[in-house]
């Protein structure tokens, strides 16, 4: 086709001729020659690229954050740092170390000549190249520093010393002692001032410093700021230090609030991005993860251009506006991007109204931020098909708070580099084999956290609790070591099982674990794949021992007690923690699992439980949402198509409105509230739970109940397919940093007890269980979330999750 090749190289050239006019006012070198052909190739009307990863795939990188800062605001006090901790980059020091008998004599002097002493970085320890912290190793009883710093024209109000070491330190000033201390840990603050500072000389000064090692952890790094003016109140060296502990205490405030544990690990997934595979979609919802937000946006292309990206009601921040300009491709294929980061001065309402916004987005905007990221990327183009191999970013900013966020609040400074390490071809043998050594080392140390019953988190309730959390939380831990392979002749599982047996449970989240571990003892070991591959039609009643039979017997009598009293639970059944006025959709899922794992166990329960319960739940749904096509594939069919790829299959086109459930009722006040995907998942689960129960009666027939059943899982899913993620906990803002684990275990929960492989062409179970096998902690444990979770209730639900623990109920079969 002459013609369209005619035309496509005219566009090129005309495209190519625009850059080289852009770069003869900017720069006299000509134009990269990489650049060049990539725009011949590629027409240049449509230089975005979409992503190179696999359909249903990821990338992993190897991410190296060498700079994380979040200190306090321009201070009261004037200061200079002159020496800069390793957070900072480190200083560089002459070092020596040696036993405790050698160390120089008079090194501390001006006079002393250290030029033959080696030269290294902070910080200083037994663990470099495995800390990332420590860059010189230091493995002798005795390390010394020197090093020349220009103290000013002024003698300085004050020294301030930020020290982490271990064991005791001392420090020189021109051969003046000024700081002693033989106490250890990380982020010791000293300030030095009057008397000790007649050490002080204008210009060249020596500063020495000895750290010894008694026993136990090694290391050492030192920061040093001068004060050069105080406030008038500051008149002593306590005074410096309450008004530097303030300040410091305020930036640690603003780390805790936005900060925790758990971060993305550093990965693409493939179901994240946009139907053009250019950008990925839902803008993460922890601050640390937006350059990686802006350096995976292909949209710009090889010809760079503008850069403008819109992070919608990130915890605690609201809506941050993106907004840059991406310079050309250079002849090694990399490309600069500049963006400037700001709060909006308002949330937009985006789907909700004023009221919405008003009362369930604003008080959640605690904070904004002022700010600038710059990245470097290295591209690998191929056709219009492109993979970022390496880049380097550096976000800089401020924090701000108060009315129209003019008060500083703390300054960010993060440096990171990625470097692409390897590609997960979805659900491959690799995938499979990583998947079963997180499990392993989960379970290991799962098991160690459950191995003393009277463990502070675990240990029996007093006699006059309301809850039974602690027993609770035991179960849930069993529950997980059984689903995880931990053999049931175990004596760490065999304790568990006996406390559980003895102990009184009380509220539904404690029983709903309970009966669900008891109910594993007796499960099939081929039960889950015979159920995927629909060789069986539903899980297969157990036959538990006459005396576990009759605890759950007993369990599920209270069960049915702790009800919302302010509805008849013979027409709405809706679970409270006890008895009493209220109830919420996250209990309630506890409430439905425990009993169907009685029903599965051969306990009676009327069938107008299963009904009032789907009742509550058709009745608690968010009426809002959308219409969107709904693409569901179950395990047999997606088997199916993975075994004859070239077979035709007849699919079923399903639509769906995106309505998720909430946490209570879906309004307040006559307005929406937010809708989270734990929710969403947990009001599906519960659906899925009654219909299959139903199903179990002999002659009940309740097509109404159950077509609309149907149509709500499926808008619940529909609600899934629009916005899940799988970097943060989907839905309202309050929760984005909050019950992560507990999100995707109730994602497995809902998916896996409809018989559901793929959520609108996304693997839900290899996205969710990339980022808990890479998340994953070198110990075995899952790092903690913002908020006070506890271990093992966040390691459980990892471990469930990657086990995929729940039955399908709804075969289909």
């Amino acid at each position: 086709m002459p013609g369209l090749h005619d035309a496509v190289q005219d566009q090129g050239r005309v495209a190519l001729s625009r850059v080289r006019a852009e770069l003869r006012v900017t720069s006299v070198r000509p134009f990269p020659p990489l650049a060049l052909a990539l725009l011949l190739g590629t027409p240049a009307a449509s230089q975005t690229l979409a992503w190179d990863v696999p359909h249903r795939g990821a990338h992993v990188y190897d991410r190296s954050t060498t700079t994380f800062e979040v200190s306090p605001p321009p201070s009261r006090l004037r200061t200079d740092h002159v020496v800069r901790g390793a957070s900072a980059g480190g200083h560089e020091w002459r070092y020596f170390t040696c036993p405790r008998t050698g160390v120089p004599k008079d090194f501390e002097l001006l006079a002393f000549d250290d030029s033959t002493w080696l030269l290294g970085r902070g910080e200083f320890g037994t663990e470099a190249g495995n800390d990332p912290r420590q860059r010189t190793p230091w493995r002798h009883d005795e390390l010394c520093l020197r090093c020349h710093v220009d103290l000013g024209e002024k003698k300085p109000k004050a020294l301030v010393f930020d020290v982490d070491h271990d064991d005791g330190i001392r420090v020189w000033l021109n051969g003046i002692l000024v700081l002693a201390d033989d106490g250890v840990g990380r982020g010791r603050r000293y300030v030095v001032s009057g008397d000790p500072l007649d050490a002080w000389q204008r210009g060249d000064n020596v500063l020495a410093v000895r750290c010894s090692n008694i026993h136990g952890a090694q290391y050492l790094d030192l920061a040093m700021a001068v004060v050069l003016t105080v406030p008038p109140a500051a008149k002593t060296g306590d005074d410096l230090q309450r008004l530097l502990r303030e300040e410091r205490d305020g930036a640690q405030r603003v780390r805790g609030d936005l900060f925790g544990g758990f971060r993305p690990p550093a990965l693409l997934l493939q179901g994240d991005l946009d139907p053009a595979g250019s950008f990925v979609r839902i803008a993460p919802g922890d601050l640390r993860d937006l350059p990686w937000w802006v350096a995976t946006d292909l949209r710009c292309g090889v010809l760079g251009g503008s850069v403008q990206l819109d992070a919608g009601r990130l915890y605690r921040l609201g809506d941050l506006q993106i907004k840059g300009k991406a310079n050309p491709v250079d002849s090694e294929g990399w490309q600069t991007i500049e963006v400037a980061v700001k709060n909006t001065a308002e949330p937009a309402l985006r789907e909700d109204g004023k009221r919405h916004v008003e009362r369930f987005v604003k008080p959640h905007v605690v904070y904004g931020f002022d700010g600038r990221i710059t990245v470097r990327r290295r591209l690998e183009v191929r056709g219009n098909q492109a993979r970022v191999v390496e880049f380097t970013t550096e976000m800089q900013g401020r924090v701000l708070r108060g009315k129209d966020w003019k008060e500083p609040a703390a300054a960010l400074l993060q440096r990171e580099s990625w470097t692409f390490a390897t590609t997960r071809d979805n659900q491959d043998a690799a995938f499979r084999a990583m998947v079963q050594a997180a499990i392993e080392k989960g379970t290991k140390c799962l098991r160690g956290l459950l191995a003393d019953v009277n463990g502070d988190d675990i240990k029996p309730n007093p006699k006059d609790t309301e809850r039974s959390y602690q027993t609770g939380r035991l179960a849930l831990g069993l529950l997980a070591l059984l689903k995880g392979g931990v053999p049931r002749d175990d004596p760490v599982v065999q304790n568990a099982l006996a406390q559980l047996r003895l102990r009184p449970l009380i509220d539904t989240y404690s029983l709903g674990n309970a009966m669900m571990a008891i109910e594993a003892l007796y499960a099939p070991a081929s039960e889950f794949g015979d159920l995927k591959q629909g060789t069986i039609d539903r899980p297969r009643k157990r036959t538990p021992s006459a005396e576990d039979k009759a605890l759950l017997q007993k369990w599920t009598a209270q069960l049915l007690a702790n009800v919302d009293t302010r509805v008849d639970p013979a027409y709405l059944l809706r679970f409270n923690y006890t008895r009493g006025d209220r109830f919420d959709n996250s209990v309630n899922q506890y409430g439905l699992l425990g009993l169907y794992s009685a029903h599965l166990c051969g306990v009676e329960i009327s069938a107008t439980v299963w009904e009032a319960a789907a009742n509550h739940l058709l009745a608690s749904q968010s009426p809002g949402g959308q219409r969107i096509n709904l693409d569901l594939v179950d395990y047999r069919t997606h088997a199916r198509r993975q075994s004859s790829p070239d077979e035709k299959f007849t699919v079923a086109r399903l639509s769906g409105k995106t309505s998720g459930w909430s946490y209570e009722d879906p309004k307040s006040e006559g307005e929406l509230v937010p809708t989270w995907g734990s929710m969403t998942s947990a009001g599906i689960t519960g659906l899925a739970i009654c219909q299959a129960a139903l199903e179990d009666y002999a002659g009940l027939k309740r097509s109404k109940l159950q077509a609309e059943a149907n149509r709500a899982r499926n808008d619940g899913f529909a609600w899934l397919a629009q916005y899940m993620t799988m970097r943060c906990h989907a839905g309202g803002i309050e929760r984005q940093q909050h019950w992560f684990y507990y999100y995707l275990y109730s994602l497995e929960r809902a998916a896996l007890l409809s018989g559901i492989a793929l959520i609108q062409d996304r693997d839900w179970y290899f996205e969710g269980a990339m980022v808990l096998v890479l998340a994953q902690q070198a110990d075995g444990h899952w790092p903690g979330e913002l908020h006070a979770d506890q271990a093992i209730e966040r390691n459980a639900m990892a471990i469930l999750f990657l086990k995929q623990s729940t039955l399908p109920v709804l075969t289909g079969k």
